[in-house]
């Protein structure tokens, strides 16, 4: 891999980690406090949906640090090795865990009450927002599913022709 595109590709990842960590502390909290002063009566949900969201969003930073892993191995040339199985499994993992969060969200909205200031339609949102990005985790599995079964195969391959050499 050219060390320009690895160099760019790393500074990328650093950036999102470094955003989503400054997300987690600074302005998640300040959101929920924010809503609990708007509308007093999101106060009893206040603290789980901000654990939910600060889960969320370590959920991407695991995968954001596995795809450096993988990242440094593909620069180093030994991807497909071993080794890469384990970094392969953890982003599958880490999309598991956002889009069981997500479901989680969407289920709440559909089956208990939800209080909101207006006239609902910003809870409608949520509920919708929350469906489509439950379609979208699932359909990042399957992606991430079949990313896991090329590169254990790749590295099978990778395996058998080290034997014959």
């Amino acid at each position: 891999m050219n060390r320009t595109v690895f160099v760019m590709l790393t500074l990328l990842i650093l950036l999102g980690l470094a955003i989503s960590l400054f997300t987690q502390a600074v302005i998640l909290p300040g959101i929920a406090d924010a809503e609990v002063e708007h509308f007093p009566p999101y106060e009893p949900y206040r603290t789980p949906l901000l654990t939910a969201g600060i889960a969320f969003i370590a959920c991407a930073q695991v995968a954001l640090g596995a795809l450096w892993v993988l990242l440094f191995r593909a620069h180093t040339g030994v991807f497909f090795r071993p080794g890469s199985r384990p970094w392969v499994i953890t982003i599958g993992a880490a999309i598991g865990a956002a889009t069981l969060l997500t479901i989680g969200l969407f289920v709440f909205l559909t089956f208990f009450e939800f209080p909101s200031p207006g006239d609902g339609m910003d809870t409608l949102g949520l509920w919708m927002a929350s469906g489509l990005g439950s379609l979208i985790g699932v359909a990042l599995l399957g992606v991430a599913f079949v990313g896991h079964r090329l590169v254990e195969r790749a590295t099978s391959a990778q395996i058998e022709l080290d034997g014959v050499l």
